[in-house]
């Protein structure tokens, strides 16, 4: 089961896109009409697209926004440190044509993991990459609803068999509603998928030039109701970066005032809130890269909502149960599936895709069928 049934994507998120023979985009087929994700093709442009590896393995996928600045969810970043992540590019997340070092990750210090909110973050390369960063958008509006976007990952193309994962693919989705920091996207037989997570929505604009809109937050269970994307826009000041054009090939990425390779930042992208890597505290004070090993006192790294800062503190006591009695199996009620997860209360109307709510033996929880 994913980490969320509303889908966190951990093999992770997202998109196991696909395209069918028609137009192209940097000379590789993929029409905008593009077949379901199950048995989607591959794709091998925009190559700042690459996957996020953990111990090797294929975990997320991300977007170069700098030289050495990689694009990605903040759900990505959870229980993981820098050490065991690497960055790699090509079409193939287990035999890739080149592979980057991780020198240290950020999480969005809004984060909430219990509402997927503010999901976004980034990894700092230890060396620059030798293909050119991509642009980000400046701007997005409740006007682009029905604007169509190219959604790039190397997750599953099966969300019920957690098959395929670790080949690029991509598919065009059109924006179904967009809030403050979000935009969603439920296109039939089309989505994003686990392994998908952190990878880019992109909009092509009228010159031909692709930047990136979103980032592959979360969807449902099986990857074939909806999806939800990060708005990349309300998030700039945390990334460092300026919306900005491109070539449409990758040849110019957004201004880059936080990466690696930014020689005017003493700090190399670290900041005074700082970030956790396992149990250290990592943070910039006084131009200087400063750390603190929390477990030599018996602490671990939190967030310090009070002071707004990482921190050496004691890990938060379990809540109140958030879900009211509420639980992951879940439970019918007026033709709705009701259940708890992630410390939240769900529900999905099961009328709206012609099905009604049973309980499915085969997962042991109820859903709509």
């Amino acid at each position: 089961m994913d980490a969320t049934r509303i889908l966190t994507i951990l093999a992770m998120c997202s998109l196991a896109a696909c395209g069918v023979e028609g137009a192209s985009i940097d000379g590789e087929p993929l029409g905008q009409s593009g077949r379901e994700i199950v048995g989607g093709s591959s794709y091998a442009g925009l190559p700042a697209v690459g996957a996020i590896l953990v111990d090797g393995q294929p975990w997320c996928t991300g977007t170069l926004i700098g030289v050495r600045k990689v694009l990605t969810a903040a759900h990505c970043l959870e229980d993981v440190s820098a050490s065991q992540m690497e960055f790699a590019l090509g079409t193939n997340a287990s035999n890739p044509d080149t592979v980057l070092p991780v020198a240290s990750i950020k999480a969005n210090p809004s984060y909430n993991s219990y509402s997927i909110t503010n999901d976004i973050g980034y990894l700092t390369l230890g060396a620059d990459a030798a293909v050119a960063p991509l642009p980000v958008v400046a701007s997005m509006t409740s006007s682009w609803v029905g604007t169509p976007l190219f959604f790039v990952g190397y997750g599953v193309t099966n969300g019920y068999n957690q098959s395929g994962a670790g080949k690029k693919r991509a598919v065009w989705m059109s924006i179904s509603s967009v809030n403050s920091t979000q935009f969603e996207y439920n296109d039939t037989g089309k989505n994003t998928c686990n392994g998908d997570s952190g990878g880019p929505a992109f909009y092509k604009d009228p010159a031909g030039n692709y930047l990136v809109a979103g980032v592959t937050s979360y969807g449902d269970a099986n990857c074939a109701q909806y999806g939800v994307d990060t708005r990349v826009d309300a998030f700039l000041s945390f990334l460092g970066i300026t919306g900005g054009v491109g070539t449409g090939t990758g040849s110019s990425g957004g201004t880059d005032t936080g990466s690696g390779a930014n020689t005017s930042d003493p700090c190399k992208g670290e900041t005074f809130a700082g970030r956790c890597d396992g149990a250290k505290v990592i943070w910039c004070e006084s131009n200087t890269v400063r750390t603190q090993d929390c477990s030599a006192s018996g602490k671990t790294c939190i967030f310090d909502s009070a002071n707004q800062y990482y921190a050496c503190g004691k890990a938060p006591s379990t809540p109140v149960d958030p879900c009211n009695g509420e639980s992951f199996t879940g439970r019918c009620e007026n033709g709705s599936v009701i259940w708890c997860e992630n410390q939240q209360v769900k529900s999905l109307t099961c009328s709206q895709s012609g099905k009604s709510c049973r309980y499915d033996s085969s997962k042991g929880y109820y859903n709509c069928l």
